[in-house]
């Protein structure tokens, strides 16, 4: 059955909704809009999205039965006037033989739950042993994790935060390591040597070319002079002054045919010779010259920013002092050999050779060379590092697998035979839901030989005329195995049908229905049963009847060999409330088997209390709580009439009208208009006339209503009921006189009930 269920964030109820714990008979008590029929439409859709934050927690051990839920959805749904009603199946009465065989499958089948419901718990027990011997495997992996932690913490990279992922390298190494077995003090020693040294690659330098051909170029060694067959070629060449005239021939294009260094006028045709001496030949090679000193520059400062370059980078295994030191050399010569270069330019006729830098570039290329063979040395060591890791890594593992040699075979041995039995105990469960499947489909074969839907129409009809409904009944529809409602002639009655002939005969349906099923295959489940408010638009004749049948379901939910299992009820009617929980001989004392629940709606959220006991007090008792409670309300009027009546007619037939009497003049239409609902004969407890009136009103009601009791001396009951004795009556004996007349007058009204 249903242990407790809890409603929240649904309709009225908020976050933290209510919690609700159940026994057998439940009795939920609230007014309408309280939120009730949440409370019956979840049990009955609970599956459904709307009522995803609620849930019901089943007893421990016990499978989900099938719930029925009567409240104003299950009339909406099952008698739609555009639709045949549903037909009941039942167990047909003829076989008893039959019966008893379905009985015993069922009893066979149940027994075969037991053994499976065994074994489960068999099940759970191994694989709890399970969980012990794998936690107390995984501490013992742990501690050697601890204890070599610090040695072996390279080779415990990514598992030394995690218990599990240890455990489980321990299991896989202790089955794939097969590597030699290491002491402790050489692995620690391989450890210092293997992951403390270099751990990143270095690149190859590369070295660096210089072209020594530019320091070497002929046009240096060449002497430029003029052309030798002109007759002062001579004269030039043997003076050795070349370089000399040259300075003046440039200077004579300005002179005006004087020479620049006497200041005399030259001979004729001798700037012509000049011209010719210097032709085109002579300015080729000065021009190739020029070329050639521009040539060495560029590249030779060029390759002094590329060794500057690399002395500023840092480059391992290079002696960058003597690097340093060669530059500063080879910058050295490049200014010498800028100065002669320098000279040669300005006489052209000059002869320079160059110091080379050679020497110096061939020195700091061998330091390069030098290095690179370092650094290729040291790339092969961290190449066969990692390889050394590896497996060093692999051997530390041996180690540990030696160290936790006993914890691990006394790990997979218990393994290995806890599987074995679950795995035996799995295989016994898949045999014993055959077994008890076999035995469900035989049952359901030998129940579908004796289910029909025709005995629910004849034990409902029966049940109308018992109960004075002879005017409709219900037929089987041209629809095998549905029902429709017809009147006596045969013509369709869903349609013509009062409130409360629908309502009547939707319950007497739901009652037929709970003892049976709409499925043929499940007539006979276990069931847990709710009613939500059916009698809302029912007499109180029809009241007791519906009463009395869920007082009889009490009773089969109370015998332990029926399917009936569970009880719900909730409603908003007090008499009916009293009706079905009234226990004979124990006042409002509640029985083991029951709860008590009231729902309350305050600022729009709902809330309920369980009570140790009965907590709807008998109908006199509530008529006072009412008038003490809502004084304004609309029906106070009525409640002031049924106090009047169930006090002063059922206490000692005291002639009200005299009381009356005792009134003034303009108090006496006030009190007949409240007395005329006496006159009016009814005592139906679910009347529902009242007086129409306003708050002012009311008080003019209640006033009178007071002095009706004191003109009658019985001032001391009022004051008693209303709760304004604390102070006055209970000085003095009137009280006890008071309280003995209203036990008097409670026993004659349960007495006039009965």
């Amino acid at each position: 059955m249903i242990e407790k269920f809890r409603i929240k964030e649904i309709a009225s109820y908020d976050s933290n909704g209510i919690e609700v714990d159940l026994g057998k008979i439940n009795y939920i008590y609230g007014s309408n809009g309280t939120g009730k029929t949440t409370i019956s439409e979840m049990l009955r859709n609970r599956e459904i999205e709307k009522f995803s934050s609620c849930s019901i927690e089943w007893k421990s051990g016990v499978t989900d039965f099938d719930v029925f839920v009567y409240n104003r959805h299950f009339v909406e749904e099952n008698f739609n006037i555009r639709n045949d009603i549903k037909g009941i199946f039942t167990l047909g009465k003829e076989s008893t033989e039959i019966l008893a065989l379905i009985d015993q499958k069922k009893q066979d089948a149940e027994k075969h739950q037991g053994r499976i419901g065994n074994l489960e718990s068999n099940i759970n027990q191994r694989m709890g042993q399970l969980e012990t011997f794998k936690s107390n495997y995984t501490n013992q992996c742990w501690d050697l994790k601890q204890k070599y932690d610090e040695s072996f913490k390279e080779a415990f990279t990514g598992l030394r935060n995690n218990r599990e992922r240890f455990m489980k390298r321990c299991l896989d190494e202790a089955v794939n390591n097969s590597n030699a077995l290491s002491l402790f003090e050489e692995l620690k020693s391989r450890v210092d040597s293997v992951f403390n040294g270099p751990q990143v690659k270095v690149g190859i330098i590369s070295t660096f070319h210089y072209d020594t051909s530019i320091e070497q170029q002929s046009i240096f060694q060449t002497k430029i002079i003029g052309k030798k067959d002109i007759d002062i070629a001579r004269l030039i060449s043997k003076l050795n002054i070349s370089d000399w005239v040259k300075q003046g021939h440039k200077h004579t294009e300005e002179t005006d045919s004087i020479c620049p260094f006497c200041q005399q006028k030259l001979p004729i045709g001798f700037k012509e010779k000049l011209d010719e001496y210097f032709d085109e030949t002579y300015t080729e090679q000065i021009q190739t010259l020029n070329s050639s000193i521009e040539k060495y520059k560029r590249d030779t400062i060029s390759f002094f920013e590329r060794i500057q370059s690399f002395i500023a980078e840092d480059v391992p295994f290079i002696n960058k002092e003597k690097v340093a030191s060669q530059f500063e050399i080879m910058n050295s010569t490049y200014k010498e050999n800028i100065q002669l270069l320098e000279k040669k330019s300005n006489e052209p006729s000059r002869s320079v050779e160059l110091s080379s830098i050679s020497s110096c570039v061939e020195e700091i290329t061998a330091e390069i060379e030098q290095a690179n063979i370092q650094i290729t040395e040291l790339n092969r060591v961290i190449d066969n590092i990692k390889v050394e890791r590896a497996r060093l890594v692999k051997d530390i593992w041996r180690f540990i697998v030696e160290e936790n040699k006993s914890n691990n075979e006394f790990y997979i041995s218990n393994l290995r035979k806890e599987n074995r039995a679950i795995d035996g105990l799995k295989k016994g469960i898949v045999q014993q839901r055959g077994y008890k499947e076999v035995l469900e489909e035989e049952a359901i074969e030998l129940q579908n030989q004796l289910t029909s839907v025709l005995p629910s129409i004849n034990e409902i009809n029966l049940l109308l005329k018992s109960f004075g409904f002879t005017n409709f009944q219900l037929a089987e529809s041209a629809e095998k195995g549905n029902y429709k409602i017809v009147r006596e002639n045969g013509e369709d009655a869903n349609e013509t049908l009062s409130e409360g002939e629908k309502t009547f005969i939707t319950f007497l349906y739901f009652y037929q229905l709970i003892n049976g099923s709409n499925d043929q295959d499940k007539v006979n489940t276990a069931r847990v049963v709710a009613i939500d408010d059916p009698i809302s638009s029912l007499d109180s004749n029809i009241l007791f009847m519906v009463s009395n049948l869920i007082n009889n379901l009490k009773k089969k939910v109370r015998n332990k060999d029926s399917n009936f299992k569970q009880l719900i009820i909730l409603t908003h009617n007090v008499y009916f409330h009293k009706e079905i929980s009234f226990n004979k001989g124990m006042s409002n004392k509640r029985q083991p088997d029951e709860t008590f629940w009231i729902i309350r709606k305050t600022g729009n959220i709902s809330q309920i209390s369980g009570y140790e006991e009965n907590p709807i007090k008998n109908s006199y008792e509530l008529l006072w709580k009412e008038l003490r409670e809502n004084p304004n309300s609309i029906t106070i009027p009525n409640i002031m009439r049924r106090i009047l009546e169930n006090y002063f007619k059922f206490f000692g037939n005291i002639d009200i009208n005299e009381i009356v009497e005792g009134f003034p003049d303009e108090d006496k239409v006030v009190c007949n208009s409240l007395l005329s609902w006496a006159n009016d004969g009814s005592h139906h407890v679910n009347d529902d006339l009242y007086v129409d009136s306003n708050q002012e009103q009311n008080t003019i009601y209640f006033e009178v209503f007071r002095k009706i009791f004191i003109n009658s001396k019985h001032e001391s009951h009022f004051n008693m009921m209303m709760g304004n004795i604390d102070s006055e009556v209970e000085k003095n004996d009137a009280n006890d006189e008071a309280k003995k007349e209203i036990q008097v007058a409670l026993a004659q009204v349960a007495a006039s009930q009965e």
